[in-house]
């Protein structure tokens, strides 16, 4: 297998004179991989439940984990006891912004909180990648940003854009702040960051690509506008953690429901080299087979990472681009619970669109092929009860 670079505008700057949208007819290609991509998800799920036999339905499986928990949340917040010595798993620790939209949709539709997920779900999957689209194209051209779509489409942690998850909120607002960071658009951009910060954790990292946007701007055309978007881009969750310490009167209530709930905790790397400490095992200490799924797991995404991280090395994207894809999967590799699952590393989609940017041709095809297979066999793991969530 080759690798190829683009040879025309893959180094173009953030500020070459392409237009922010480009018509309606390029985006048929982010809409098309969303819906075709979605079919290698639905349908593994639904081969998967008859041969089980177990009775779940294919609308069970699409709210398994996490989904629970936010279809939960859109019904509405319990706060813990903050007097008590341990906090327990409470659905406080599910940000709001997509529990909101649930609820929007639920209440506008008269359709019932499972069904208005679904519809959140969709339409911001498909969003998500359309807004990326129009980024890849800013940064790179129309060919990159096609190969990118795809690739994301069909990357094995896109599940997440049809389980009731908040990753299709979050990357919709988080792409939509650097294209807007791209064009100078502090306001939008800082609004953007707001949002996605309030859609996830990790979402956070918008906030720093727009200060080192506003940092830039500012050195070097004394842009001091440049600040509204460091300024409003962390609001989402500084708004809503404020929110829970008026309503409970703990200001870290937040972060004592993810450590003595969830078990998070940063613990700056330990675990994931943990993960690697696990096949310096083998074979004489322990049998492959009796190394937990989750790691492996893990172990294939920081792998990929690896070459990954290596490509955007060559790409050469903006700071802002690096600064948000670093800034998403710092919290997963220093967590002692999260590690590189595909999830995470598909939310730093830069990380995607550097292999999408180096490869092509039958290159691309073979790369594309692979992932496929990949999100299929993870579709059927995760969505079997019981297994492992993503």
């Amino acid at each position: 297998m080759t690798a190829v670079r683009e040879p025309t505008h893959a180094h173009a700057p953030a500020g070459a004179p392409r237009p922010w949208f480009p018509g309606w007819r390029p985006l048929a290609t982010p809409v098309v991989a969303w819906l075709t991509s979605r079919l290698v998800v639905l349908v593994p799920i639904a081969v998967a439940n008859h041969l089980r036999g177990d009775g779940q339905r294919v609308v069970d499986a699409l709210h398994l984990w996490d989904g629970n928990w936010y279809l939960d949340a859109a019904a509405g917040y319990v706060y813990p006891d903050v007097t008590a010595p341990s906090l327990t798993q409470v659905n406080i620790a599910f940000f709001p912004l997509f529990p909101l939209l649930i609820r929007a949709v639920a209440a506008v539709t008269g359709l019932t909180p499972l069904g208005a997920s679904l519809v959140v779900t969709a339409v911001f999957g498909a969003a998500a990648l359309v807004v990326i689209w129009l980024l890849v194209h800013h940064l790179a051209g129309r060919k990159v940003a096609d190969r990118s779509v795809v690739l994301l489409a069909f990357f094995p942690g896109s599940i997440a854009l049809t389980l009731v998850y908040s990753e299709g909120v979050m990357l919709t607002a988080a792409a939509g702040s650097l294209l807007a960071l791209a064009h100078r658009r502090w306001v939008l951009a800082g609004v953007l960051g707001a949002l996605a910060s309030a859609a996830r954790p990790n979402g956070i990292a918008v906030a720093l690509a727009c200060g080192v946007a506003a940092a830039l701007a500012i050195r070097r055309d004394g842009d001091y506008a440049a600040l509204a978007a460091p300024a409003l881009a962390p609001l989402g969750m500084g708004l809503y953690l404020a929110w829970l310490w008026l309503n409970t009167g703990a200001a870290d209530v937040w972060f004592r429901v993810q450590r003595d709930g969830w078990g998070e905790g940063i613990d700056f790397g330990a675990a994931t080299v943990g993960d690697l400490q696990w096949y310096w095992r083998l074979p004489t200490d322990l049998d492959f087979l009796n190394i937990p799924f989750i790691i492996h797991l893990r172990v294939v995404g920081l792998l990929f990472l690896i070459v990954a991280v290596v490509l955007m090395i060559r790409w050469r994207p903006p700071a802002i681009v690096w600064t948000y894809a670093l800034g998403v999967l710092a919290p997963s590799l220093l967590s002692q619970t999260l590690g590189a699952r595909p999830r995470f590393v598909f939310t730093a989609f830069p990380v995607v669109v550097a292999v999408a940017w180096q490869f092509r041709g039958v290159a691309f095809q073979v790369v594309l092929a692979c992932s496929a297979v990949l999100l299929a066999a993870a579709t059927v793991i995760y969505t079997t009860p019981g297994v492992v969530a993503p």
